[in-house]
């Protein structure tokens, strides 16, 4: 028996259609003498600690650095039936094609599950990066030696196993030390985790501590015969500027005001280009989050988990945790399909769908540029909108408009450019002219926010464009304008989600930047950056849950632990670096000049020194005001944090005291209290008259916690 192993359910469906006469059983199909069953994402999980040692079942400094190699694995437990009838499906095989995602992980996740049941027969690779009937047809006709990928898995191992090393030893450590100044709550430490944190720690650092410096910019009005322009100083390679190129001296400023004002203003350059702008590319997934968080305030978390019920329980979109922009010509020959079923089930787009052309092929269309996966996109299934809760709507809606605009016409526009010159000086206006909308007419209030191109209010346009090279008109007036330096903003959510895609720019030392940039060589949208976009939304979830930042007006604001602990660590331990160093290790293992055991043996090594070093120094308010509460604010919906003395919220005004008439409330009562609304009998409380009484506790519209008495 031939068996074929996707990666997941959908793909596995797919490759049982190419090869025909599909028949569905439990956790395989059945396609003549052969069988495909499937992954769900990892079937196995590298073992915790206490597996490799009962004994680390409890933290204790004198047990680290952990000893856990050689790795084990264990059976991730809500997949468990899934991977006993892999396992009973290879005891048949006398063939395997591995049918994983064409990426190193993917790679990772089936061969690991062959070397769990310890299969040794032959296995070939398929590699589908489209969840298309024909285009698992042309793959399928194309196996190769499973072989030739070996250094492949070998680097996504070694990734794997490292971050548990590093993650588990360094962790430990920090908490542990962290107990000894009290906190109760983890200090989480991770190779992408906690870099993350210091990004938004240093945007903080910078922000607070920015010094405002002065810059000057001088703009003029000229008196032409076709009416008044408003146009900028071009700056001269010898004015004294910045290093953003800015105007630095006002007495030079105002010297060129002095000089213009009043003068001769000569038209010396006037154009009016004909020029188009594309419709945005389909959404990865982190630009998806991006948008929802902005525009929805709906979080990178809640946005993945909205995607995976459109996709597994709707069958409403193609894989959503992709990393791509792109489509394949596959998608392009089913588009007529698609844009018929949206059609049908979304009426209210009726004007945009009349617009369409699916002869239109734009450049998300791509074969070259798509990687393990395409972008997000909606399926050709007839989905019932109605059956769609209000922000899986949201998102589908969403997904639908950036698909449809592939297929509506570029927006047009002229841009009309003068340039003038007054003395010695030149000075430039610009303006802008719609003539087309275009797709702008279905995403505007969406990515056209963006637009680079945005038209000029008033009659701008039409004035520029009537003047011509030599028309003569004056300078009527000068202006100088002081203007502050500003710091970079605070991060949201939606601006570090795209700044991780591209950390390398903050990055000081050229190796390191150069190895982060190589690291993401040919992955359209990632320049230099770390993390997934599957795994960025939890990393921040868990910073949050832990304490070590706050959502304050959809700004990120490091608590006082996320601040000192980011001050305590080592810069390897909060930087990027560590990533570009092991993506450069990683790759002489796929060549395979580096074994993966090399790697974790100087890994380990690494870890020994860093445990030992463990030194939180001025880190003392790590117990105050800074343990996180798994309940979100009854009045706002954003995270709480706990002291002794108060539960509070710091994007509004709720408190929670703990202590209600002589009785302390525990942290689960409190939990259940904020995210129920109301507890069970609680035990123990006291009355003025100091007579003891049971009673629930409950919180009332305005947020106030109120005794819930039984009323006969």
């Amino acid at each position: 028996m031939k068996l074929f192993i996707a990666e997941k359910p959908q793909l596995a469906q797919v490759i049982g259609e190419a090869l025909g006469q599909p028949r569905r059983k439990s956790g395989y199909i059945e396609c003549g003498q052969d069988s495909v069953t499937w992954c769900v994402g990892h079937l196995l999980e590298l073992a915790p600690p206490e597996m490799h040692n009962p004994r680390y079942a409890k933290w204790t400094r004198s047990d680290l650095p952990l000893q856990l190699r050689p790795p084990k694995y264990v059976a991730k437990p809500d997949t468990q039936a899934q991977l006993d009838t892999v396992g009973e499906l290879l005891k048949r095989a006398t063939l395997v094609v591995h049918a994983g995602d064409p990426d190193d992980e993917g790679q990772l996740l089936v061969d690991e599950v062959l070397s769990f049941f310890n299969y040794d027969g032959p296995v070939k690779r398929v590699l589908i990066n489209d969840l298309n009937v024909n285009a698992a047809r042309k793959a399928l006709a194309s196996l190769r030696d499973n072989q030739e990928f070996y250094g492949l898995s070998q680097k996504a191992l070694a990734r794997s196993i490292g971050d548990q090393l590093y993650g588990f030893n360094m962790t430990r450590a920090y908490t542990l030390a962290g107990q000894e100044k009290g906190l109760k709550g983890v200090l989480s430490v991770g190779r992408v985790q906690t870099p993350i944190l210091g990004l938004i720690v240093n945007r903080y650092l910078a922000f607070k501590n920015h010094a405002a410096a002065s810059y000057f910019t001088v703009s003029a009005t000229m008196a032409m015969t076709a009416g008044a322009v408003n146009a900028k100083l071009i700056v001269p390679d010898v004015a004294p500027v910045d290093d953003k190129g800015r105007i630095i001296d006002e007495p030079w400023a105002q010297n060129v005001a002095t000089l213009c004002q009043g003068k001769c203003a000569t038209v010396t350059e006037a154009r009016v280009e004909e020029k188009q702008t594309p419709a945005p590319l389909p959404f990865s997934l982190l630009d998806l989050q991006a948008q929802m968080s902005r525009q929805q305030g709906i979080d990178a978390e809640k946005t993945l988990a909205l995607t995976q019920a459109l996709r597994e329980k709707h069958k409403a979109i193609t894989y959503n945790r992709s990393d791509c922009n792109y489509l394949s010509s596959e998608q392009y020959a089913e588009a007529p399909d698609t844009l018929a079923a949206l059609r049908h089930a979304l009426p209210e787009l009726a004007e945009s769908f009349s617009q369409s052309d699916t002869r239109r092929k734009g450049r998300a269309f791509d074969d070259s540029k798509v990687s393990a996966h395409t972008a997000i996109i909606p399926t050709a299934t007839q989905v019932d909108i109605n059956r769609l809760t209000p922000d899986e709507r949201v998102v589908y809606l969403a997904i639908v408009r950036q698909y449809l605009a592939q297929f509506l016409p570029e927006k047009r526009y002229q841009a009309a450019q003068v340039t003038f010159g007054v003395e010695d000086k030149a000075f430039i206006a610009r303006a802008n002219h719609t003539t087309v909308a275009g797709w702008t007419a279905l995403l505007s209030g969406g990515v056209d926010e963006d637009d680079d191109n945005p038209d000029d209010a008033g009659s701008a346009f039409s004035t520029l464009a009537a003047l011509a090279a030599g028309d003569v008109g004056r300078c009527e007036t000068v202006n100088v304008s002081k203007e502050k330096t500003r710091p970079q903003p605070l991060y949201t959510e939606a601006s570090l989600l795209k700044d991780l895609q591209r950390v390398a720019r903050y990055v000081r030392e050229p190796r390191i930047k150069a190895l982060l940039m190589a690291r993401d060589e040919g992955k359209a949208g990632e320049h230099g950056g770390i993390g997934t976009p599957a795994t960025r939304a939890a990393m921040l979830a868990t910073l949050q849950k832990r304490g070590f930042y706050t959502v304050e007006k959809k700004k990120l604001i490091p608590t006082p632990l996320g601040l000192e602990f980011i001050a305590a660590l080592p810069p390897i331990a909060s930087t990027p670096d560590m990533t570009a160093l092991w993506h450069e290790q990683q790759q002489m293992i796929q060549a395979g000049e580096l074994t993966v055991d090399a790697f974790l043996d100087e890994l380990e090594r690494f870890i020994g020194e860093q445990v030992k070093q463990v030194d939180l120094g001025a880190v003392q308010s790590v117990s105050v005001d800074t343990q996180a509460i798994n309940a979100r604010c009854p009045m706002c919906g954003e995270a709480l944090f706990a002291s002794a003395k108060v539960v509070r919220c710091k994007a509004c005004t709720f408190r929670l005291w703990p202590q209600i008439a002589g009785k302390t409330l525990t942290t689960t009562q409190i939990e259940t209290l904020l995210t129920r609304g109301k507890t069970g009998v609680i035990k123990g409380f006291k009355s003025k008259a100091g007579k003891a009484f049971d009673a629930p506790l409950q919180l009332n519209v305005e947020g106030k916690v109120e005794f819930a008495f039984n009323r006969r």
